[in-house]
């Protein structure tokens, strides 16, 4: 599908999967070209690795290569700092408002549903079963977010160094 929106035209919805399972990272990037993905999609294993996407620091300062993501999937249960401690430091930042946050994970726990919409969660989703699945949703994704969705105009420039590091746990 392909944008009407002069946004969107020219422009790719830059997804963030974020978890610290190989397995899951893998599926997701074999899924990803499949639902229509042949660049803009891009995994980290950890909350602090996010960041430092997010802040384009270290490894992701080149932002043609590590694109300011539009779109961030969350796993909840990762060392250090989880899910939901990113998703609270994102909202945080008045600089990424804009910025969707899907969490996505093995958890249907009502407790973390609720925590998460709490936080500022756009959507909370189980991880699909099967490889098919995973490819249906990532192109309802695609679709949706990357289609319809209207993204507010922030400069990518207003992004980046200054913004506050979160504290870590040891």
């Amino acid at each position: 599908m392909t944008s009407n929106h002069p946004e969107m035209q020219g422009q790719q919805l830059h997804i963030l999967y974020v978890d610290d399972d190989d397995n899951d990272i893998q599926l997701a990037n074999f899924a990803a070209p499949l639902a229509g993905f042949s660049a803009g999609f891009h995994s980290v294993k950890s909350g602090a690795e996010a960041v430092d996407y997010i802040q384009g620091q270290g490894r992701y300062s080149d932002r043609a290569k590590f694109p300011m993501p539009k779109l961030l999937l969350l796993d909840l249960r990762m060392p250090r700092m989880n899910g939901l401690e990113l998703l609270a430091w994102v909202r945080s930042q008045p600089e990424l408002l804009g910025m969707v946050i899907i969490v996505f994970t093995a958890s249907a726990h009502p407790a973390d549903i609720t925590r998460a919409c709490q936080l500022g969660a756009n959507a909370f989703v189980q991880k699909p079963s099967s490889h098919t699945e995973l490819v249906q949703f990532l192109k309802l994704l695609k679709d949706f977010w990357g289609g319809f969705h209207e993204f507010p105009q922030i400069q990518q420039t207003t992004y980046g160094h200054h913004l506050p590091r979160p504290k870590l746990i040891p």
